[in-house]
């Protein structure tokens, strides 16, 4: 299984996955055209059997009309989603209805949705499986219960939310409603909220971790890397065998083999 994240934040997010005879598109956050400069051609798009989607919000799914036009791949998400999208964006296509804890197979590929929290209903992550290999995309939620941490424990990567850091979010010069809705179980993980779960999460098979979602205003790269090592280290957890990288909003980052 390989994966490269097209974009990640605010502005847009999207990410490719594929195994074998399947690629995914995960999100579709920014156009068409952004997603084939940042792949360096058309091929994998062209390629692109379905397209799943965590949530109507627009940084996922802005670009989504003009993917869809062109690829003519099912799309994958909850009703309610899907309803909303045909509501806003005038979109028909070929759809699967997923839920929760439902798995489903998409080709070569094994994905079991996951509930999250959010300020839109229905917002899903994912657990991707194929060849005996596991990646979890947990991104756009105020916290993580623990219910679900069996099931997302010691997989082989994760692309995980890593939004914010608190000091700079409240010293920003953002509405105060705005921080709050943030900083709420029904908004984003904070860099600690981050680095916490994953010291929960991270098993011996672990081997790459990216940090997801980043605020351009309220986050960087190196906040968001010194608190998940500071984290780990109070919990006496090693990131010795992983690679850890910051998603980018402007660039594509991988492509990842896992």
């Amino acid at each position: 299984m390989e994966t490269i994240i097209l974009a990640s934040g605010s502005k847009g997010n999207a990410t490719l996955i594929r195994s074998g005879t399947t690629t995914v598109l995960l999100d579709a956050g920014i156009s068409y055209k952004a997603m084939r400069e940042r792949l360096g051609g058309e091929a994998d798009l062209a390629g692109i059997e379905g397209v799943l989607l965590t949530h109507p919000h627009n940084d996922h799914v802005r670009g989504l009309k003009g993917v869809m036009n062109r690829i003519r791949a099912p799309l994958y998400t909850t009703a309610k989603t899907f309803h909303s999208i045909q509501h806003k964006h005038s979109l028909s296509p070929p759809f699967f209805e997923v839920d929760p804890n439902r798995p489903f197979t998409l080709g070569d590929l094994y994905i079991t949705p996951i509930s999250l929290s959010h300020d839109t209903e229905d917002t899903l992550g994912f657990r991707i499986d194929s060849e005996g290999r596991t990646l979890a995309y947990i991104t756009d939620t105020g916290f993580l219960p623990e219910k679900d941490f069996d099931n997302l424990r010691n997989l082989d990567m994760y692309i995980f939310e890593s939004n914010y850091d608190v000091a700079t979010l409240f010293s920003s010069q953002r509405p105060y409603y705005l921080k709050r809705r943030i900083d709420s179980v029904k908004g984003h993980l904070s860099n600690a909220d981050a680095a916490y779960y994953l010291s929960r999460l991270v098993g011996p098979k672990t081997r790459r971790i990216v940090l997801a979602h980043p605020s351009e205003e309220c986050n960087t790269e190196a906040q968001a890397l010194k608190t998940l090592n500071s984290v780990f280290q109070s919990y006496e957890r090693s990131l010795e065998a992983c690679d850890v990288v910051v998603a980018k909003q402007h660039e594509a980052v991988g492509w990842y083999e896992i």
